[in-house]
């Protein structure tokens, strides 16, 4: 796309990584399945990319995986982005670029549960330290810190729970005691619930975003696929530590990620609506104590989300009035007719599922003694929704 005028993000996502070069009169630039890229002369051959910017060897990009780091890139404002097999391979990349034997890293506990295993039992056995932080730490964040800390990890809101601290005060006070000591701290973000549609980290300072680009990139429940958006400060360092992992992006996920970005305005705008419909009935229903959903006023997160959100999520978790037993959630469970029961979110269908708190979550725990569930809400109507919801729990209350 034309750098001389801004475009809005809708527009961006239909029209951004269409390469012509690629493409060849195509719409959709097709799939390039290919590991052996020849070469015309030797000094072509000998010309070493060290930008990463074209297309040498299937192991270190695509057509496909350039067009969609250039979209991606767009969108959120990045110098650069990074496509890779999964978003969790997008975690590990990202993270274990900054990372030695001797480093401290502060990570959320309301991180996403294998990125928390991944810091603990995998990194720490290199020798990595990690400490959790409250997932609504604020300025003592500063306190925290140390002169081997060389990494802070984010997610908001945060999984299963769905709280946002300031986020804004998180990253001036890290920027403020790194200074203070003269190091210098990597900020990560997950921001796979925000799209990046409705929020961008790198505009506000942080160093890289994370999407587990499965859920609302691919839209449709049928891909793997992560990506990593990179300041002009990080791009290198993460890009090589994915080619030293052997870690990338096939060219067949890929392309079903690009075109899933050409809809994911609609879908996840669509999406949002239902979810703020949704979370507003079941805020009335007699056998739910709490909605966690930072877009409704009664969130103990919504002023932190209207500080920087532009919109919200389609995944919700709900506190139920008490414990229930597996055999009493099976009623609800094992009869819904939209809403299925399966792992990752994101796409166009419904999900729910029992959810828990984190392993090494200490805070803030006495509000989830209850039993709670979490949900995604699809594209089907959101009246069928809303029945198929009402009956469950009226069965659940009947147990």
């Amino acid at each position: 796309m034309s750098k001389k005028k801004k475009i809005k993000p809708n527009t961006s996502l239909v029209h951004a990584g269409r390469d012509k070069k690629f493409a060849n009169g195509a719409v959709n630039i097709p799939p390039y399945r290919s590991s052996t890229v020849l070469f015309d002369t030797l000094e072509e051959y000998k010309a070493w990319d060290h930008d990463y910017k074209t297309f040498r060897y299937g192991r270190l990009g695509s057509p496909n995986s350039l067009a969609l780091e250039e979209a991606y890139s767009e969108l959120t404002g990045a110098y650069r982005s990074i496509a890779t097999n999964s978003g969790m391979s997008a975690i590990n990349i990202a993270v274990s670029a900054f990372l030695e034997q001797g480093s401290h890293a502060l990570v959320t506990e309301g991180a996403y549960e294998p990125a928390a295993e991944l810091f603990k039992n995998h990194l720490g056995s290199f020798g990595v330290e990690t400490e959790f932080i409250s997932p609504l730490i604020g300025k003592e964040i500063g306190e925290l810190i140390k002169a081997e800390t060389k990494l802070v990890y984010l997610e908001a809101p945060s999984s299963n729970t769905f709280e946002i601290p300031d986020i804004n005060l998180l990253v001036q006070t890290i920027r403020d005691k790194s200074q203070a000591l003269g190091t210098e701290i990597i900020i990560v973000f997950d921001n796979t619930w925000a799209g990046p549609l409705y929020f961008k980290p790198i505009e506000i300072g942080i160093d890289i975003e994370i999407q587990a680009a499965t859920k609302y990139v691919v839209g449709h429940s049928d891909a793997m696929l992560g990506l990593v958006a990179c300041t002009e400060k990080t791009y290198q360092t993460v890009k090589n530590s994915a080619r030293n992992q052997g870690i990338s992006a096939g060219p067949d996920t890929c392309y079903l990620g690009l075109r899933g970005l050409r809809t994911m305005a609609v879908r996840m705008n669509t999406q949002y609506d239902s979810a703020i419909e949704v979370a507003n009935w079941l805020e009335d229903q007699d056998i739910i104590e709490e909605v966690l959903y930072p877009p409704l006023k009664s969130s103990h997160s919504h002023e932190n989300w209207k500080k920087n959100f532009t919109g919200g999520g389609s995944l919700m978790s709900i506190i139920l009035n008490k414990e229930y037993s597996d055999k009493e959630l099976s009623s609800m469970l094992d009869h819904m007719e939209l809403f299925a029961m399966g792992y990752s979110w994101g796409g166009f269908e419904s999900l729910i599922t029992p959810c828990r708190l984190q392993k090494d979550r200490i805070s803030d725990i006495g509000r989830f003694k209850n039993t709670f569930m979490r949900l995604h809400i699809g594209l089907e109507d959101v009246s069928d929704l809303i029945h198929d919801l009402d009956t469950g729990l009226k069965r659940l209350k009947n147990k």
